[in-house]
């Protein structure tokens, strides 16, 4: 029989005394509500829009994100993170010059309790970590799987992200230097206007004793240091792109006469102005397709970055000469540099450490997506003192140009139709590019003269942008001819042989004639001359081979 009397709560409470004593647990702070792969900058700005009342955590896994906050601009690179608050929104900085389509995660979350509002991952900045971008890929994986795994398992995953980033805003907290960070802004921005520690310290509102112990103590030089060496930058700068008389450096650095500057000049460089674009020099490339240009010239950086698709052409000469990394090590740890001591750094603009390289050597940066690759390789040769080879090169790369258009107007006459490029990642879908960008589309709409696809112009995606592209309408982006470079993972691959083998895909006209070339997207990767010669001819082989058949 069943007794429905209620418990005796003197006997409960001696039962619960004859336990050791009971921890208490803390509530759980927060959800897991969505996650979402990001493929470019508009997901980002989509996802900004729908979850502007969730807190979101980005991860990158490939490329680089420029973004503006209420705590101003900050960069994310691959392998880094950063927890955006809810409410406090991220634009996409537009300026030109991104390295890379920017890839990564996105996992929106909240607050288990409304009521309670605990922030424990401190002040907003970028996260670069490893093991958290890993831990962030499993939950990924485990969340976009399909398959019926455990209903704790994401959940348990994404507890163990936030312990780990709880664990970073712990051990390397952020002090707060916003009125540093003010202060250098404007040194930087006024470097060539009289500037003293006075005007800047009433400025901070800090008194001119603690202006100089906390710049000494952030920067590693003394204000009059800091200065001088910003300043001497700028001169080296301007000597390593042109020919300004003395006089017209001094009046760009902030010096009063040539004399001055010339006298702080040698203190700081150890050579003479009129002597330093002669002296042999120490480069740091800080981009692939830099280095590639670099050594086009027969010039060899002292520490660069190189991608698998360079490796093949070194000779082991060169390899023993150059310290290698990748294009994201040398963006986020820019001590590495520092410990060559080089004497120019090259790479491309924007850069989010430019304050930071500029006191280790003088820094070239060059707009990627805004410059023709002619033109920065004309800049390359003028900075390394050899521009007269670089002129003899791309003279070169114009007569392939001629004759690969003399060769297409023997073929199929002045009219050439319209071509793309797919750049396939599986179920991922594809990137096209404008011909700002290279990856095939600069040689086929700049050097061939083929137009593009009609919806990507529809699109308004051109010149020199690009897009991602879902794998289910990669047909809507059909031209004549269609060059597809295919992933190397076999399970993306048959994502890929799926869709192509739909109705969509196979009713093409380009499928119909045989017009669908295959190459390989290392290759294509490059965008310096001998990557560009390299492709044309790939090209062109492709082309005469299908439009020479009976």
């Amino acid at each position: 029989m069943k007794n429905n009397q209620p418990a005796d709560p003197v006997n409960e409470h001696s039962w619960l005394a004859s336990l050791p004593y009971i921890q208490p647990i803390p509530d759980a702070l927060f959800k897991l509500i969505h996650l979402v792969q990001l493929h470019d900058r508009e997901a980002l700005a989509h996802i900004e829009e729908s979850w502007s009342t969730l807190h979101v955590l980005y991860v990158i896994t490939s490329g680089q994100a420029r973004l503006i906050g209420a705590d101003g601009k900050l960069t994310l690179t691959t392998g880094s993170a950063f927890v955006r608050r809810a409410g406090r929104l991220l634009q996409h900085d537009h300026y030109r010059g991104t390295l890379s389509p920017v890839q990564g995660i996105a996992i929106a979350f909240d607050f288990t309790d409304q009521e309670q509002r605990f922030w424990p991952f401190g002040s907003p900045s970028p996260i670069s970590s490893r093991l958290l971008v890993e831990k962030a890929a499993e939950l990924a994986q485990v969340c976009m799987s399909g398959q019926n795994l455990s209903p704790f398992r994401p959940h348990i995953l994404f507890y163990e992200l936030l312990d780990m980033l709880q664990d970073q805003a712990t051990v390397f907290p952020q002090p707060d230097h916003s009125w540093l960070d003010g202060a250098l802004r404007y040194i930087h921005e006024m470097y060539a206007h009289p500037l003293t520690r006075e005007q800047l310290a009433k400025a901070s509102n800090v008194s001119p004793e603690h202006f100089s112990r906390e710049f000494k103590r952030y920067t590693g030089f003394t204000f009059i240091e800091y200065v001088s060496r910003l300043r001497i930058r700028i001169a080296q700068e301007c000597l390593l792109l042109g020919s300004p008389t003395l006089q017209e450096v001094a009046r760009l650095t902030g010096y009063k006469d040539s004399f001055y500057l010339s006298r702080k000049f040698k203190q700081i460089v150890g050579a003479a102005p009129s002597h330093y674009r002669h002296f042999p020099k120490k480069i740091v490339s800080l981009t692939y397709n830099y280095t590639a240009s670099l050594l086009a010239l027969g010039c060899i950086p002292h520490l660069c970055a190189v991608a698998s698709w360079m490796e093949h052409d070194l000779d082991e000469h060169v390899q023993h000469q150059i310290r290698q990394y990748a294009e994201h090590e040398l963006l986020a740890h820019p001590q590495l540099i520092a410990k060559v001591n080089p004497d120019i750094i090259i790479g491309y603009a924007p850069h989010p450490a430019l304050n930071e390289l500029r006191m280790i050597a003088p820094t070239i940066l060059m707009p990627f997506e805004e410059l023709d690759w002619k033109q920065q390789f004309i800049e390359i040769g003028r900075i390394t003192g050899l521009e007269p080879k670089a002129q003899a090169i791309i003279h070169r790369y114009h007569q392939l140009e001629h004759e690969a258009n003399q060769t297409l107007d023997n073929l199929m006459g002045e009219t050439r139709g319209s071509a793309v490029c797919l750049f396939l990642n599986g179920e991922q879908g594809a990137y096209i590019f404008g011909h700002g960008w290279g990856r095939a589309s600069h040689i086929l709409y700049e050097s061939l003269g083929f137009q593009p696809p009609a919806r990507m112009l529809k699109d308004g995606q051109l010149p020199s942008g690009y897009i991602h592209v879902p794998l289910s309408d990669i047909h809507l982006y059909a031209a004549d001819h269609i060059f597809v470079a295919y992933p190397e993972e076999v399970a993306e691959q048959q994502a890929v042989h799926s869709q192509m083998n739909s109705a969509s895909w196979s009713s093409l006209a380009a499928i119909r004639n045989g017009c669908v070339y295959e190459i390989d997207a290392d290759m294509f990767y490059g965008f310096d001359p001998l990557s560009m010669m390299k492709q044309l001819k790939h090209m062109m082989h492709h082309f005469i081979s299908h439009l020479s058949m009976p």
